[in-house]
């Protein structure tokens, strides 16, 4: 292994535990990986866009980015959902309701959801 590619997997660890899934993406791309686990690592983004920061805006830009279909959006959309139920009464990145500066009001992930999830499946065809 060259230095740099030893150095570029020790910005990836680093990015990993810093949660930091947007720079983990460009980090694996750099490092050749394989297909399948830079797009699973894009829909990580994405999830973590949607479920903890809550960014329509972001999580739009990636989804363009990393050219995601309106199907794999739909099933990443789903598969959230499915983590909150997984998870509820539990302490998670998702619980409660967080402010919505579009909305104005305070909206759980499953109401942000269907806030958005629309919006987010039609940047996916653009």
């Amino acid at each position: 292994m060259e230095v740099e590619e030893r150095e570029l997997e020790a910005r990836l660890k680093e990015q990993i535990e810093r949660r930091n899934y947007a720079a983990v993406v460009a980090l694996a791309q750099q490092l050749g990986k394989p297909a399948e686990i830079i797009k699973e690592l894009q829909g990580g983004a994405i999830k973590q866009y949607i479920i903890e920061y809550r960014n329509a805006p972001g999580a739009t830009a990636l989804i363009q980015e990393f050219r995601f279909t309106a199907d794999e959006v739909d099933r990443l959309l789903e598969a959230i959902l499915e983590e909150v139920k997984a998870t509820e009464g539990k302490r998670s990145p998702w619980a409660g309701r967080r402010y919505d500066a579009k909305t104005m009001k305070y909206l759980d992930i499953e109401e942000w959801v269907s806030q958005y999830g629309r919006t987010l499946k039609q940047a996916a065809s653009r």
